[in-house]
Protein backbone atom coordinates (compact mmCIF):
# COMPACT_ATOMS: atom_id res chain seq x y z
CA UNK A 1 0.00 0.00 0.00
CA UNK A 2 3.00 2.80 0.86
CA UNK A 3 4.23 1.88 -2.56
CA UNK A 4 1.19 2.31 -4.38
CA UNK A 5 0.56 5.76 -2.74
CA UNK A 6 4.28 6.47 -3.63
CA UNK A 7 3.79 6.06 -6.59
CA UNK A 8 0.87 7.86 -6.93
CA UNK A 9 2.27 11.01 -5.74
CA UNK A 10 5.48 10.90 -7.40
CA UNK A 11 2.94 11.07 -10.84
CA UNK A 12 1.05 13.62 -9.67
CA UNK A 13 4.38 15.40 -8.88
CA UNK A 14 5.90 14.88 -12.65
CA UNK A 15 2.27 15.93 -13.98
CA UNK A 16 2.25 18.59 -12.03
CA UNK A 17 5.44 20.30 -12.80
CA UNK A 18 5.31 19.71 -16.49
CA UNK A 19 1.99 21.06 -16.84
CA UNK A 20 1.40 24.45 -18.44
CA UNK A 21 -1.39 27.02 -17.20
CA UNK A 22 -3.85 29.23 -18.95
CA UNK A 23 -3.24 32.91 -18.32
CA UNK A 24 -6.17 35.56 -18.47
CA UNK A 25 -4.82 39.20 -18.70
CA UNK A 26 -7.11 42.22 -19.06
CA UNK A 27 -5.83 45.68 -19.23
CA UNK A 28 -8.31 48.74 -19.92
CA UNK A 29 -7.56 52.35 -21.59
CA UNK A 30 -9.64 55.35 -20.48
CA UNK A 31 -9.68 57.04 -23.76
CA UNK A 32 -11.22 60.25 -22.20
CA UNK A 33 -14.05 60.48 -25.05
CA UNK A 34 -11.53 61.39 -27.85
CA UNK A 35 -13.62 62.47 -30.51
CA UNK A 36 -13.48 62.04 -34.23
CA UNK A 37 -15.08 63.34 -36.85
CA UNK A 38 -16.48 61.56 -40.33
CA UNK A 39 -18.55 62.57 -43.23
CA UNK A 40 -18.07 66.12 -45.02
CA UNK A 41 -16.47 67.22 -41.87
CA UNK A 42 -13.83 64.58 -41.52
CA UNK A 43 -10.24 65.99 -40.82
CA UNK A 44 -11.52 69.83 -40.46
CA UNK A 45 -12.62 69.72 -36.99
CA UNK A 46 -10.68 67.20 -35.63
CA UNK A 47 -9.04 64.32 -36.95
CA UNK A 48 -10.57 61.41 -38.52
CA UNK A 49 -8.70 58.31 -36.91
CA UNK A 50 -7.30 57.70 -33.44
CA UNK A 51 -5.04 55.62 -32.43
CA UNK A 52 -3.83 54.37 -28.62
CA UNK A 53 -1.93 51.44 -26.93
CA UNK A 54 -2.79 48.64 -24.27
CA UNK A 55 -0.27 47.25 -22.37
CA UNK A 56 -0.02 43.35 -22.58
CA UNK A 57 2.13 41.26 -20.31
CA UNK A 58 6.04 41.52 -19.90
CA UNK A 59 6.14 37.18 -20.04
CA UNK A 60 4.23 36.78 -23.15
CA UNK A 61 5.74 36.17 -26.50
CA UNK A 62 4.67 34.25 -29.54
CA UNK A 63 5.27 31.42 -31.20
CA UNK A 64 6.19 30.12 -27.15
CA UNK A 65 3.20 31.11 -25.58
CA UNK A 66 -0.55 30.53 -27.19
CA UNK A 67 -3.17 32.77 -27.65
CA UNK A 68 -6.06 30.80 -26.61
CA UNK A 69 -7.98 34.34 -27.42
CA UNK A 70 -7.83 38.16 -27.53
CA UNK A 71 -10.82 40.47 -27.75
CA UNK A 72 -10.90 44.02 -28.05
CA UNK A 73 -14.13 45.57 -26.40
CA UNK A 74 -14.62 49.73 -27.09
CA UNK A 75 -17.54 51.61 -25.69
CA UNK A 76 -18.23 54.43 -27.34
CA UNK A 77 -20.80 56.89 -28.43
CA UNK A 78 -22.09 58.40 -31.48
CA UNK A 79 -21.75 55.77 -33.54
CA UNK A 80 -23.41 55.29 -36.87
CA UNK A 81 -23.66 53.11 -40.00
CA UNK A 82 -21.56 50.41 -38.67
CA UNK A 83 -18.54 51.95 -41.00
CA UNK A 84 -15.80 53.06 -38.38
CA UNK A 85 -12.51 50.27 -39.39
CA UNK A 86 -10.76 49.34 -36.25
CA UNK A 87 -6.91 47.66 -36.68
CA UNK A 88 -5.21 46.12 -34.23
CA UNK A 89 -1.54 46.18 -35.12
CA UNK A 90 -2.70 46.86 -39.03
CA UNK A 91 -4.70 44.11 -39.08
CA UNK A 92 -8.51 44.94 -39.84
CA UNK A 93 -10.68 43.48 -36.88
CA UNK A 94 -13.94 44.65 -37.65
CA UNK A 95 -16.06 47.71 -37.11
CA UNK A 96 -17.75 49.58 -34.02
CA UNK A 97 -21.13 48.76 -33.51
CA UNK A 98 -23.69 51.19 -34.85
CA UNK A 99 -26.23 52.74 -32.47
CA UNK A 100 -28.66 54.17 -35.81
CA UNK A 101 -28.29 57.61 -37.17
CA UNK A 102 -28.44 61.00 -35.02
CA UNK A 103 -28.08 59.10 -32.30
CA UNK A 104 -25.95 61.37 -30.41
CA UNK A 105 -26.76 60.52 -26.48
CA UNK A 106 -26.95 56.35 -26.82
CA UNK A 107 -23.69 54.35 -26.44
CA UNK A 108 -23.04 51.16 -27.89
CA UNK A 109 -20.30 48.51 -26.97
CA UNK A 110 -17.84 46.67 -29.75
CA UNK A 111 -16.12 43.32 -28.52
CA UNK A 112 -14.15 42.36 -31.22
CA UNK A 113 -11.72 39.26 -31.85
CA UNK A 114 -8.51 40.47 -32.58
CA UNK A 115 -6.57 37.01 -32.31
CA UNK A 116 -5.37 37.17 -35.61
CA UNK A 117 -2.98 40.26 -34.67
CA UNK A 118 -0.90 37.91 -32.68
CA UNK A 119 1.07 36.15 -35.20
CA UNK A 120 4.38 37.02 -33.50
CA UNK A 121 5.18 39.15 -30.27
CA UNK A 122 8.05 40.10 -28.84
CA UNK A 123 8.04 40.42 -25.21
CA UNK A 124 6.72 43.54 -23.71
CA UNK A 125 5.50 45.17 -26.87
CA UNK A 126 2.29 47.51 -26.88
CA UNK A 127 -0.97 46.52 -28.33
CA UNK A 128 -1.41 49.68 -31.07
CA UNK A 129 -4.85 50.33 -31.89
CA UNK A 130 -6.03 52.24 -34.84
CA UNK A 131 -9.71 53.45 -34.98
CA UNK A 132 -10.03 55.11 -38.84
CA UNK A 133 -13.73 57.19 -38.84
CA UNK A 134 -15.79 56.77 -42.26
CA UNK A 135 -18.92 57.88 -43.06
CA UNK A 136 -20.79 60.02 -45.64
CA UNK A 137 -22.92 62.39 -42.95
CA UNK A 138 -22.84 60.96 -39.80
CA UNK A 139 -20.78 63.73 -38.18
CA UNK A 140 -18.47 63.10 -34.97
CA UNK A 141 -18.52 60.21 -32.75
CA UNK A 142 -16.69 59.65 -29.32
CA UNK A 143 -14.75 57.12 -27.53
CA UNK A 144 -14.93 56.30 -23.87
CA UNK A 145 -13.01 52.92 -23.02
CA UNK A 146 -11.15 50.35 -24.17
CA UNK A 147 -10.58 46.76 -22.76
CA UNK A 148 -8.01 44.63 -24.23
CA UNK A 149 -8.36 40.53 -22.85
CA UNK A 150 -5.38 37.95 -23.53
CA UNK A 151 -6.38 34.74 -22.55
CA UNK A 152 -2.99 32.83 -23.14
CA UNK A 153 -0.91 29.51 -22.45
CA UNK A 154 2.32 30.37 -20.76
CA UNK A 155 4.48 27.82 -22.40
CA UNK A 156 8.44 27.43 -22.19
CA UNK A 157 10.61 30.15 -24.61
CA UNK A 158 14.35 28.67 -25.39
CA UNK A 159 16.21 29.02 -22.33
CA UNK A 160 18.67 31.85 -23.07
CA UNK A 161 20.82 31.74 -20.07
CA UNK A 162 21.74 28.84 -17.58
CA UNK A 163 18.45 26.86 -16.55
CA UNK A 164 16.72 27.66 -13.26
CA UNK A 165 15.30 24.58 -11.44
CA UNK A 166 11.32 24.94 -10.82
CA UNK A 167 10.41 24.43 -7.12
CA UNK A 168 8.57 20.97 -8.09
CA UNK A 169 11.14 19.48 -9.79
CA UNK A 170 13.49 20.39 -6.84
CA UNK A 171 10.92 18.49 -5.09
CA UNK A 172 10.66 15.79 -6.92
CA UNK A 173 14.45 15.41 -7.21
CA UNK A 174 14.51 15.48 -4.08
CA UNK A 175 12.04 13.00 -2.71
CA UNK A 176 13.48 10.65 -5.46
CA UNK A 177 17.21 10.99 -3.55
CA UNK A 178 15.35 10.02 -0.16
CA UNK A 179 13.77 7.33 -1.64
CA UNK A 180 16.91 5.74 -2.72
CA UNK A 181 18.89 6.60 0.74
CA UNK A 182 15.53 4.56 2.33
CA UNK A 183 16.05 1.85 0.50
CA UNK A 184 19.67 1.70 0.24
CA UNK A 185 19.42 1.92 4.04
CA UNK A 186 16.99 -0.88 4.10
CA UNK A 187 19.02 -3.37 2.18
CA UNK A 188 22.13 -2.69 4.54
CA UNK A 189 19.99 -3.14 7.73
CA UNK A 190 18.75 -6.44 6.33
CA UNK A 191 22.22 -7.77 5.16
CA UNK A 192 23.28 -7.28 8.85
Amino acid sequence: MKKLFSVAICAAMIGWAGSAMAITYTNTVDLNNITISEGIISGILYSDTASYSHATPSDFEVPYDIVNSATLTIKGKRIDGSNDNVYAEGVYVGVLNSVGIFSWTKSTTTTLDIAAAFSSWPNGNGLDIIIDANGFLEGILQLCSSTFTLDYTNASAPVVSSPVPEPATMLLFGTGIIGLAGIARRKTVHKA
